[in-house]
C-alpha cells in the first residue's frame, strides 16, 4: 500500500503516529539489524491490526505508555515467548505513541537488507 501511496494506517488515531526522534531511528535501526525478533514484530502487526485500529484504542491503551511493554504483555497474554533480544535491546524509550513510526522504519530496514 505505500508503493501506491495509499495510508495503510487509516483508521488508527493520531495519537499513534507521532514521529520517532533522530536518536530513537538510530537504536530501532540498530535493534532491527541486529537481530532476528521476527516473532515480535508480527506480534507487533497483530497489536496495530487489532488493538490499536479500534476507535477506542487509546481509551485503554495510553499513548504515553512504551511500546515495548505494551507489545511484551500482549504476548505474555497470549503465552508466548518473548525473543531475549526484544528483553534485552528494544528501546525502552520508545511510546505507544510512536507506533506507526516504529512499524514503518522496522519495514524500511527489513526492506533494506533483504535487497542486499
Amino acid at each position: 500500500m505505500l508503493r501506491l501511496k495509499r495510508d495503510p494506517f487509516v483508521g488508527i488515531s493520531k495519537e499513534y503516529k507521532r514521529p520517532l526522534l533522530e536518536e530513537h531511528k538510530t537504536l530501532l535501526t540498530s535493534f532491527f539489524t541486529k537481530s532476528s525478533a521476527d516473532g515480535f514484530l508480527l506480534e507487533m502487526h497483530e497489536f496495530l491490526l487489532l488493538v490499536l485500529k479500534s476507535p477506542k484504542a487509546t481509551d485503554t491503551f495510553k499513548p504515553d505508555w512504551g511500546l515495548k511493554d505494551t507489545v511484551v504483555s500482549h504476548m505474555e497474554r497470549k503465552d508466548l515467548d518473548v525473543p531475549p533480544e526484544v528483553d534485552e535491546f528494544f528501546p525502552e524509550e520508545i511510546l505507544l505513541s510512536q507506533y506507526i513510526d516504529t512499524w514503518k522504519l522496522s519495514v524500511h530496514v527489513r526492506q533494506e537488507r533483504n535487497q542486499r
